[in-house]
């Protein structure tokens, strides 16, 4: 009788720490995916206005976020006064999560007004 209620309990105290797993490994790959993303934004802010390409696709980059694997690709579309990068995060790897997407709005850097003598 012990035995049979031991068993019931451990069967339900495994299938608890099957989905305590699970869950922990999606907060994890949810979390590198938010590091890339931040990784993402520095690099589209960081990039020179005058070499960043006009109405195109700057391409696509597989990389790592801890340990997620990922593809990152760009995509600019260009107005009069701004220039709208489009950073898309999708998952490459094993660890899978909903795809991440990202808009920087960079406008021209605007010239110091000359000193006045």
């Amino acid at each position: 009788m012990a035995l049979g209620i031991l068993s019931v309990v451990l069967v339900a105290l495994a299938g608890l720490m099957f989905q305590v797993s699970l869950q922990t490994r999606r907060s994890a790959a949810l979390s590198y995916r938010s590091a890339a993303a931040q990784m993402a934004q520095a690099y589209v802010e960081s990039l020179p206005w005058d070499s960043i390409p006009v109405d195109s696709t700057i391409g696509c980059r597989s990389l790592t976020s801890g340990q997620w694997n990922y593809t990152r690709c760009l995509t600019v579309q260009d107005s009069l006064t701004f220039r709208r990068i489009m950073v898309v995060l999708t998952s490459s790897g094993n660890l899978v999560v909903p795809p991440e997407t990202l808009v920087v709005d960079r406008t021209k850097p605007q010239l110091p007004f000359p000193a006045l003598p």
